[in-house]
């Protein structure tokens, strides 16, 4: 898997809500697109996911970081997905 370049995200179409713009990610990265968590900004939720970009080394660093509080390997941890943010009125924010 890819990471989405700065020309992917241009060619992303807006979205009017939190909904349409979650479907338009699973649809195109499928098991890929991941919820992380969600927090309230400014009185609005903004869901967080990760686009995994290496299986292996998200699983290993998520699991350590479940059961540790921390990761060894946090490098690998970080690269290993694409954070994409999706607010509840369907603006996104792509991590490069």
């Amino acid at each position: 898997m890819l990471k989405i370049s700065r020309q992917a995200e241009k060619e992303i179409p807006n979205f009017s809500s939190h909904k349409l713009a979650h479907d338009y990610f699973k649809n195109k990265y499928g098991n890929h697109f991941v919820m992380m968590s969600t927090e309230v900004i400014d009185g609005q939720n903004v869901y967080f996911y990760g686009l995994i970009l290496d299986r292996h080394n998200f699983e290993i660093g998520r699991k350590q970081l479940l059961r540790d509080g921390g990761i060894v390997g946090a490098l690998d941890f970080m690269n290993s997905y694409q954070p994409v943010e999706i607010f509840e009125d369907g603006r996104i924010h792509i991590i490069h």
